[in-house]
């Protein structure tokens, strides 16, 4: 049996950003069998804290690895009512309590934060208006954001998002750009 290396680890709350993430990914040409999900274990509390306080460990594991091989980090957490910023400061505080350095300029490590959660981005790949305020219904079945997911990596290959796109979207696809895009 081998092992197959890891290029790129997910930390997400729950199903649906997996699948988001795993579509997007696939759709950006990455070979989505060097992808490792940690995913927040269902009915065991907070998704958002189980995510944050899992971060530091990955981000040594992250600094261990890439000395071996290229890799890339990727957590994402729902802003709910909270901004962007304030999630990506609570990372940070998790770090520094545990004496880990935060991420630097340099490293593969991108943090998104869909607000107020991945449904918000899901519908308005849709086509249909949606603010960052309200909470929108989730999918029956994850894999249906597929066309949503898709019609996302059409505009990152093309023209790019639109000047009315979701605030915390534009967000997560810098991150990806700056963060992820560039040790391909």
């Amino acid at each position: 049996m081998s092992k197959r290396r890891v290029k790129i680890v997910l930390l997400c709350e729950d199903s649906q950003q997996e699948a988001f993430t795993r579509r997007f990914l696939k759709g950006m040409r990455w070979n989505t069998r060097e992808i490792r999900v940690e995913k927040s274990p269902s009915a065991l509390g907070s998704a958002e804290q189980w995510v944050r306080e899992k971060f530091p460990h990955e981000l040594m594991a992250y600094r261990q690895r890439r000395q071996r091989a290229a890799s890339a980090l990727i957590a994402m957490i729902d802003a709910d009512n909270r901004d962007v910023q304030d999630r990506i400061n609570e990372f940070e505080e998790e770090c520094n309590s545990m004496a880990i350095a935060f991420r630097t300029d340099g490293e593969a490590v991108a943090i998104a934060v869909p607000k107020r959660n991945i449904e918000t981005w899901i519908h308005y790949l849709s086509g249909r208006p949606v603010n960052e305020q309200d909470p929108y219904p989730k999918l029956k079945r994850k894999r249906e954001c597929k066309p949503a997911v898709d019609h996302l990596v059409e505009l990152c290959h093309s023209t790019g998002l639109a000047t009315d796109a979701p605030q915390a979207m534009v967000a997560g696809c810098d991150e990806y750009n700056v963060r992820i895009k560039p040790i391909r």
